[in-house]
């Protein structure tokens, strides 16, 4: 479970998030957006990019994310290394022009620190990051692609997947299954063929996500919510 962390640790994170690593020009992996449905109604937009970058500390993946949702923003950045696990991230919410979250975080010799400042304080927690672990927040879209990046072509139907939720506080095993490699989705216009997948998240829910054969993610439903996310171009 998240433990507090000293004020020390509060400090020294505070100083580390600031300090950001050069980075080398990076090969892009995907960019696009989402429109996003409730019960069928648009309620607003996920916008998204996820290249490969190189650093000093060697090869990571950034995705960067953008949603719109009445007068709700948010604009997260995720740095991972090469297997998908953390090591940079920092989130911003915004209610109209007020600021409402600001959460950073870094791995930390084998666990990731995070420092979350709100209307509410500031609150300092560390999680442990056991191998191949993921973060996943309970809202986000475009995050999926990490998880099923390198299951596509993988003969197992069914993978145990370790979580980190850092906005909910949350980490635990999810489990993922391939329930189809053979349904479409409607993206633009145009029917794109897409493997189907199941994962119930931390909180229990299911999720249902759809991806091309080179895991762009094209669809996300939420059914307990009424919760859909279309992806709005075919990916280039």
């Amino acid at each position: 479970m998240p433990r507090a962390l000293p004020l020390v640790a509060c400090i020294a994170l505070a100083i580390i998030i600031g300090n950001r690593p050069a980075f080398a020009q990076g090969a892009r992996l995907d960019v696009g957006s989402f429109t996003l449905l409730i019960n069928g109604t648009p309620v607003g937009r996920e916008q998204f990019s996820m290249q490969r970058m190189q650093s000093q500390e060697g090869g990571v993946l950034e995705l960067r994310a953008e949603s719109v949702t009445g007068d709700k923003r948010t604009a997260m950045r995720l740095e991972t290394d090469s297997a998908g696990t953390p090591v940079r991230y920092s989130f911003e919410e915004r209610a109209g022009a007020e600021v409402t979250m600001r959460l950073g975080g870094r791995r930390v010799r084998g666990r990731f620190a995070t420092l979350a400042r709100s209307k509410h304080g500031e609150a300092a927690r560390e999680y442990l990051l056991v191998p191949n672990a993921l973060v996943l927040e309970d809202n986000g879209v475009s995050q999926y692609a990490l998880v099923i990046r390198d299951r596509q072509g993988n003969m197992n139907d069914t993978a145990s997947v370790y979580i980190v939720s850092l906005g909910d506080n949350q980490q635990g095993i999810v489990h993922l299954a391939r329930e189809t490699t053979r349904d479409t989705v409607l993206v633009a216009g145009a029917r794109r063929e897409a493997t189907r997948w199941s994962l119930v998240s931390l909180s229990g829910e299911m999720r249902v996500v759809w991806a091309d054969t080179d895991g762009h993610i094209l669809r996300v439903v939420i059914a307990s919510r009424g919760f859909e996310a279309i992806r709005d171009d075919v990916p280039r």
